[in-house]
């Protein structure tokens, strides 16, 4: 009886196996809006299936597992799908059931193992589908080289030498990065001097500094204030009209931050990142049909006094003189709330304020001073190139001034209108009121024409009225290396007809101005010039006028001390990168004299971008100060395949205040590693090395592999296909010299 029943088990047994469903693993790559990614899928030869519980949250939905299948829903959307029969706990759907439900929103290339996802999708909410994938964090990428610390950094020092009619003047100042902070000194009557020291990654002390000012008073100022000026603040949504269908792509600092097709009706929407400041926007429309792509410039203003929601910043300063406290707290997205203390001596004095930007194109900022009940409120409105900047200050309930200053372009022509109504003292007992209007238009066409025409009234109204008026014309052209005008201009001290321009010729530049005062019958005009060397650089200007001739010259510089003394002409410190990617011959990770930099191999920096040295570095100058920058090695541009970045081909780092960081990026070669796996008793096989968790072979059918490995410690593991089950595994350590390994299944208990 025993017998029949073990015969009857193993009968079922082969029986279960012959008619079960062989199954193949394949990496299928689904490709979204702007985001793409790997998921699992399932060949049985004739029909594919996707593993559910990985498809559906890619698309946006929440998915809920049933007796029998899964439930996929989103805000718009409820699909059910029934899950292939099959052991484990994942849940197989058919392909064809998910391309049949969805339609047109997903199209399956079978032969590339590509799933593509609509980016004019009705099936799935596509906006917040990229709104949430994109988590739009500010670098991507491994932060591999952060705040750079030195006890000596480097100095320099600018000097400027300056002769007027008051005599010769000499004036120094000092900047460099010292005692793992920096330094700046000002060598002059009444010499300053400040160090700061700054932790860039902390959230309650970024920076302090000590120092002394121009006065002779000494003191110190810490806060929490971000050091990096480019953060983000909100994803937008920006809609707009285009042909139909066409592709739209949003690129900010030449990366392509969105890309979508328009639909039927040439709507779209694009979701970009809105940074604190401005955020310069270019948009590209490519109609179908091979038409030539059409850029739009856009431009986002976030005010940089804005402080995320649920931060406080803080900026406390103190001295023999003065001190004061800065506090801003962020109470919405778009609302901040500020306050501050101040105490000068035995006088304290506190102000209450808060910034808001109600809508995407207004800004106010309002402060309340106390106990003076003096206050200050600022309006900032920009739509569609219109600006308009609006200052009012008065005392309690009464206005005392008002400033305007509008702008608007399109095209080649622009405009300028300013205005201000102000009130002074015009007597002991009585206020006088001021009023003022300047409107301006500029025209400067493609062709080269120039035009300006602007016009000045004030107003006077106190113990007796007066009126000024004052008005400019100019006309002329622009050549590649001159800009010539004519001009006339009249106000209330004379009338002047005249040309005037500039001329560059490669270095050097002149500007010039000459005419004819109509009412003091006098020649007037002025010369300036400017010449450049890498020594220094020489400005003299002369000029004459009714009141006679007068003239000044100065000439500035500055000398680099570092590894070795540098004369520059100009007067200013930069935050710049050096990238040198060399081979690395003797594995070391170091850059020794007989590894040459590797002149061939590109790099991409976005929000940036490099300059080829004579050395073959590559060298990006004017970068923003503690702001992070990524950095992705172009692949296709190294020639030799078993050359890989020790890096990696993506990665980031912080730019240094004030002086060049280098970055050695070692390309180290790959180490053939072949062997064999011997004992075989199924196919197919594949071997996962560790630590890469993703990198992964395929393993032949005779048990041969091949790998290219940098030096290091790794781990093989050998799994089967079907059933995902680790077969074996074994350590490896690959030196500089190819490495034969052998793995031995019978050998593994």
């Amino acid at each position: 009886m025993r017998l029949w029943t073990l015969w009857a088990m193993l009968t079922l047994s082969i029986l279960r196996t012959a008619t079960a469903q062989v199954l193949m693993e394949v990496p299928l790559l689904l490709e979204l809006p702007g985001n793409e990614r790997l998921i699992r899928a399932w060949y049985d030869g004739k029909e594919f299936l996707v593993e559910g519980s990985e498809l559906f949250p890619a698309l946006g939905f929440t998915v809920q597992r049933t007796e029998t299948g899964l439930e996929a829903l989103d805000p718009l959307h409820r699909y059910v799908f029934a899950c292939s029969p099959s052991p484990g706990p994942s849940c197989k759907i058919l392909m064809d059931d998910v391309l049949d439900r969805l339609g047109s929103a997903l199209h399956f290339d079978q032969n590339r193992l590509h799933l593509t996802a609509s980016s004019v999708a009705t099936a799935f909410d596509v906006r917040s589908l990229r709104t949430r994938q994109r988590s739009w964090t500010e670098v991507p990428g491994p932060h591999l080289f952060g705040r750079t610390r030195s006890v000596w950094g480097g100095m320099m020092v600018n000097w400027q030498l300056r002769r007027d009619a008051f005599g010769i003047h000499l004036s120094l100042r000092l900047t460099g990065s010292v005692l793992h902070g920096s330094v700046e000194a000002d060598l002059n009557r009444g010499h300053s001097w400040v160090y700061r020291y700054d932790w860039p990654e902390r959230t309650w002390l970024t920076q302090i500094e000590m120092g002394r000012d121009a006065n002779g008073f000494a003191g110190v100022s810490i806060t929490n204030v971000p050091l990096a000026r480019q953060r983000l603040h909100r994803v937008q949504n920006l809609r707009g009209q285009s042909d139909p269908h066409a592709l739209i792509q949003a690129v900010i600092s030449g990366e392509v931050v969105d890309q979508l097709q328009a639909d039927a009706e040439g709507h779209y929407e694009l979701s970009i990142p809105a940074w604190y400041g401005t955020t310069k926007l270019e948009v590209r429309t490519q109609p179908l049909g091979g038409q030539r792509m059409q850029s739009d410039h856009r431009y986002l203003f976030i005010p940089t006094s804005l402080v995320p929601p649920g931060n406080v910043f803080y900026q406390l300063r103190a001295s023999e003189e003065y001190s004061a406290l800065d506090l801003q707290y962020g109470v919405h997205q778009r609302l901040t709330l500020q306050s501050a203390l101040a105490l000068h001596g035995r006088h304290p004095e506190a102000s209450i304020g808060f910034t808001m930007n109600p809508i995407t194109f207004l800004v106010a900022d309002t402060k309340v001073r106390i106990p003076s009940a003096h206050w200050l409120t600022t309006l900032q409105l920009w739509r569609s190139g219109v600006q308009v900047t609006v200052h009012l200050d008065g005392w309690q309930r009464q206005l005392q001034n008002l400033h305007v200053n509008a702008s608007a372009s399109k095209g080649p022509v622009s405009a300028l209108l300013r205005g201000t109504r102000s009130s002074f003292l015009a007597s002991f007992t009585e206020w006088g009121q001021r009023l003022s209007l300047h409107p301006e238009v500029w025209l400067h066409a493609n062709s080269g024409l120039l035009m300006q025409a602007s016009w000045d009234v004030d107003w006077l109204r106190s113990a007796k009225k007066e009126t000024h008026h004052r008005w400019r014309f100019a006309t002329g052209w622009a050549f590649p290396q001159l800009r010539i005008v004519g001009f006339a201009t009249q106000d209330y001290i004379q009338k002047a007809y005249g040309v005037e321009g500039i001329l560059t010729l490669g270095g050097p530049s002149l500007e010039f101005r000459a005419g004819w005062d109509a009412d003091h019958q006098t020649v007037i005009g002025s010369l300036s010039l400017q010449i450049s060397s890498p020594f220094g650089s020489l400005f003299a200007r002369g000029r004459r006028d009714t009141h006679g001739i007068s003239h000044s010259q100065h000439i500035q510089g500055s000398v680099h001390l570092w590894d070795t003394v540098r004369l520059a002409p100009y007067g200013h410190q930069q935050s710049a990168t050096e990238l040198r990617i060399f081979e690395d011959i003797n594995g070391n990770g170091l850059q020794d004299p007989a590894e040459p930099i590797l002149s061939h191999i590109d790099a991409e920096l976005y929000q940036g971008g490099w300059t080829r040295l004579r050395t073959g570095a590559l060298y990006a100058a004017y970068l923003e100060p503690y702001q992070r920058y990524q950095v992705r090695i172009l692949e296709a541009s190294i020639r030799d395949p078993a050359l890989h970045p020790a890096t990696g081909l993506e990665f980031s780092f912080t730019a240094d205040p004030g002086r060049s960081k280098i970055i050695h990026v070692p390309m180290q070669r790959l180490i053939p590693v072949v062997g064999k796996i011997t004992g075989l008793d199924r196919t197919p096989l594949r071997l996962k090395i560790r630590p890469n968790q993703t990198e992964v072979t395929d393993v032949y059918r005779d048990g041969g592999f091949a790998l290219h490995l940098r030096p290091g410690h790794y781990t093989l593991t050998v799994v089967d296909i079907l059933d995902q089950e680790p077969l074996a595994e074994k350590r490896i350590e690959v030196g500089i010299d190819p490495l034969h390994v052998v793995i031995d299944l019978e050998k593994i208990p």
